[in-house]
């Protein structure tokens, strides 16, 4: 496994992604991933208090899930959890709820409900451009203020979203956002192909001022739904249809034999490329590992230690 420094401590650069968990993902295969995850020395957990709704406003069954399991095994001191708050109701989705209201209601029921009293990361699951980045910063400011969140964080916001509300912050004396959770994999995509303009995919832009900024960055969908492991080894009809719909391009396609050859030169899987592909880069990168299935985790892994020249990264960008 490798990591990264983030504000002095160590975290893995493959974080499990705890989306599914007690809905689609029973809570039997949850604890036994969580367990493998650890046990490869994984420590950075992704989760929301959107993950496992029912309903708007009710529990979310992945904080459930990682709460029961991090106070049965004690883990709480060890594990970095990083959570999100104040997603849209999926009822609606254009409605914000980046508000002090929700903002608290948010964040009081996932402490509850992973039964700890302080969060390490937490995100603003979604962005308000409708909303001064300094109005967003202040309500930021009261969770740390309330010591509820060591590290903030935005998921799905644009990189000049991002950096007018840390120069604001930073002017003011105030706390800044300190990592970047939005749609990145070695397969290309966009909001448009994903059917919701909410999201934030990564573009060549966005990329390059994540590096001029050294700013962290977690990915989630890293493995593009499986593409190239489906696509090498026949089993294209095994595809998703949401995976079919965002990431079966021609582009991608044209990416297959790149990522062949290097799995072949290098022996290892093509899902291993295609998260070294992105642990790889020059900015901190990170990404978020989820399956339904164990041997999913597993798999995904066995490549936790591979690192690409820039050679390779050229080849499969070319």
């Amino acid at each position: 496994m490798k990591y990264l420094n983030f504000f002095g401590k160590q975290i893995a650069q493959i974080s499990l992604g705890c989306d599914h968990y007690g809905a689609a993902v029973s809570e039997e295969t949850a604890m036994r991933q969580l367990d493998i995850y650890v046990q490869q020395g994984g420590n950075l957990l992704d989760t929301a208090h959107i993950y496992g709704q029912d309903k708007a406003g009710g529990p979310s069954t992945s904080e459930q899930v990682l709460g029961k399991w991090l106070r049965a095994n004690n883990l709480h001191e060890k594990i970095t959890v990083a959570s999100k708050g104040c997603h849209p109701y999926k009822e609606d989705m254009s409605h914000s709820r980046i508000n002090e209201k929700d903002m608290m209601l948010d964040i009081s029921q996932s402490l509850d409900q992973l039964k700890t009293d302080c969060l390490d990361i937490w995100f603003f699951h979604r962005d308000n451009p409708l909303m001064g980045s300094d109005e967003i910063i202040d309500l930021a400011s009261m969770l740390i203020d309330k010591k509820l969140v060591k590290h903030l964080g935005v998921s799905n916001w644009r990189t000049e979203r991002i950096e007018a509300a840390n120069t604001w912050a930073k002017a003011h004396g105030k706390p800044t956002f300190e990592i970047s959770e939005i749609q990145w994999s070695l397969a290309r995509c966009t909001p448009e192909t994903w059917g919701d303009d909410t999201l934030v995919c990564m573009t060549e832009q966005q990329r390059l001022w994540y590096e001029k900024e050294a700013m962290p960055v977690m990915c989630f969908a890293p493995q593009a739904k499986g593409l190239f492991s489906k696509l090498l080894s026949g089993n294209e009809d095994r595809l998703s249809s949401n995976a079919k719909r965002r990431f079966l391009t021609e582009e991608n396609l044209a990416l297959a034999p790149k990522v062949q050859a290097l799995s072949q030169h290098l022996r290892v899987t093509p899902a291993a490329i295609a998260m070294a592909y992105l642990t790889s880069q020059k900015n901190p990168t990170i990404a978020i590992a989820g399956s339904s299935r164990v041997e999913q985790i597993t798999e995904t892994l066995g490549g936790a230690d591979l690192t690409l020249t820039e050679e390779e990264l050229a080849f499969l960008q070319s």
